[in-house]
């Protein structure tokens, strides 16, 4: 009980000091029902292009069956960076079949000196799985970049995998982490999200463990 606690104090902790990651999907084709939220932290090492740490938190929103959003705003090795994406899934994950949809997201960041508008669209592709130890949703990405400066445009491409989780003891927090390959004129890099479920008129709550 106190592990549980302290993770949450930190998740809260963290999201009010410093907010999400750049260029990066970090979640599933999982939709949240409408009227629900998640508010989570972040943890980045890019490896490419702006190499180093950032670190962050972020909010999503249930719009629909078919529909998301997530707004975040983000510290370090890209000195700041907000932002906010938009996450459609048409084709849900029912039967054999994985959930299918696209993604896309808007970053407004610092650099050095150079102020940035990023541009992201990706198909996304996941698939829940039932473990011994919980619930893993994996899930793959190939976004497309279009970042703009002042003096210079341009266009990179990366390979994403990543993976949601959730454990039986901690039905109440929501784990993913993702590499991201750059393949194309853009980023290379690991990210970890933890984030916590919460209802607008109830605050923080308990997932119910399944029977």
């Amino acid at each position: 009980m106190k592990f549980k606690f302290h993770l949450v104090l930190l998740l809260l902790t963290t999201a009010f000091y410093a907010k999400a990651n750049y260029l990066s999907i970090g979640e599933s084709g999982e939709t949240l029902p409408q009227g629900t939220y998640r508010i989570g932290a972040s943890l980045q090492s890019l490896t490419a292009g702006k190499s180093g740490l950032n670190i962050g938190t972020f909010l999503d929103m249930g719009g629909s069956d078919e529909l998301s959003s997530r707004f975040l705003f983000g510290l370090g090795s890209v000195d700041f960076h907000l932002g906010g994406s938009v996450k459609y899934i048409p084709f849900p994950d029912f039967m054999n079949q994985p959930a299918i949809g696209i993604k896309a997201s808007i970053w407004l960041a610092r650099i050095a000196d150079t102020s940035t508008t990023a541009f992201q669209i990706s198909p996304l592709i996941s698939k829940k799985v039932d473990i011994e130890k919980g619930t893993m949703t994996p899930y793959f990405a190939v976004p497309i970049n279009l970042v703009y400066t002042k003096s210079n445009n341009s266009t990179g491409t990366q390979f994403v995998v990543g993976t949601e989780y959730q454990h039986p003891d901690l039905e109440s927090v929501f784990f993913a982490g993702e590499f991201a390959l750059n393949l194309n004129n853009s980023e290379s890099g690991l990210s970890l999200f933890a984030s916590i479920p919460f209802d607008a008129n109830k605050g923080f709550q308990r997932r119910k463990k399944k029977e």
